[in-house]
């Protein structure tokens, strides 16, 4: 969510005034790599001032460094472009509590963001990442059922890269600035104070009903229920109902990861005896796909890739 400063889950973060120095024509790969950097003293700072006193810096090692690298280099030419222009570091902590996994901050009053990343999430699978998130929306409630991803082998870091990247593409575009935007059309309406909220169809569905809402926790006997509303909705995934800005960047981040990384992502509920009843695929969702023209419009602006 962001309300000119994004914040993923964690707490709302405001990074001192600073500029990165221009990449001066490197190429967008090699100029992402130089903004990877420990977090320093006012990063934490601020972690200390939201009550998060036990967050600490992570050095990457050799081997996690080229992890990253690797994963800066598959993000689409558009999103290495945007933060060659407009990232200043890209940096890891541990000692997160609770389920904080990334943010994306503003810097000041510049153009320019740090991305910030929980340091675990370099060990885990998509898969394992989404299910750790999605089962934290459920109660039980004696049916005994669960849900769980499966994404084909892809892992959490490009995810998050991708989900962050188009925060800051986002924002340094006003993409969802404003309600009526043509990547929230008929999605997402102006409501007072010049805010926005869900349409009327939308916001009186199942999908509207979860803690990315506000609302309290799902009985796990009304997985079916919910997932059969969010296939028939415009949304990849009930965190993209948090927000414009939040159903913007999980849009490309699956349309990236499945369409162009060749991953499938697919959505089980099981049973108490481990039964498979449902089972999903949001990227094959008939109001997902009439999504993905305008997505691949906007990635296409890049050009050709010649990185």
């Amino acid at each position: 969510m962001r309300t000119r400063v994004v914040v993923r889950i964690i707490a709302a973060l405001v990074i001192a005034s600073a500029k990165f120095p221009a990449a001066h024509g490197a190429p967008p790969t090699a100029a992402l790599a130089s903004r990877i950097a420990t977090p320093g003293p006012d990063i934490l700072g601020h972690f200390e001032a939201a009550g998060m006193r036990s967050v600490r810096p992570y050095v990457l090692t050799p081997a996690e460094l080229a992890q990253v690298e690797t994963a800066l280099a598959r993000l689409p030419a558009l999103h290495r472009r945007v933060l060659a222009s407009n990232l200043r570091h890209l940096g890891f902590v541990e000692g997160v509590p609770g389920q904080g996994t990334a943010l994306t901050s503003k810097v000041g009053d510049t153009t320019q963001f740090d991305i910030t990343v929980r340091a675990s999430a370099l060990r885990e699978s998509l898969a394992e990442f989404l299910t750790t998130k999605e089962r934290r929306l459920f109660d039980a409630d004696g049916s005994g059922q669960s849900v769980s991803f499966e994404a084909d082998g892809a892992d959490a870091l490009t995810y998050l890269l991708l989900h962050e990247a188009t925060h800051i593409l986002d924002m340094s575009r006003q993409l969802t600035d404003k309600a009526g935007n043509a990547f929230g059309s008929g999605i997402w309406q102006a409501s007072g104070n010049d805010g926005v909220t869900l349409a009327p169809h939308l916001a009186s569905s199942p999908v509207a009903a979860s803690r990315f809402r506000g609302a309290g926790l799902i009985p796990a006997g009304r997985a079916r229920t919910t997932y059969d509303a969010l296939a028939s909705s415009p949304f990849v995934s009930l965190y993209a109902t948090a927000a414009p800005a939040e159903d913007l960047a999980e849009l490309m981040a699956w349309h990236v990861v499945s369409q162009h990384h060749g991953h499938k992502i697919r959505l089980t509920v099981r049973d108490a005896g481990g039964a498979l009843p449902a089972h999903y695929e949001p990227m094959q969702f008939p109001g997902v796909r009439a999504r993905l023209p305008l997505l691949d419009k906007l990635l296409d602006e890049a050009g050709p890739d010649a990185s």
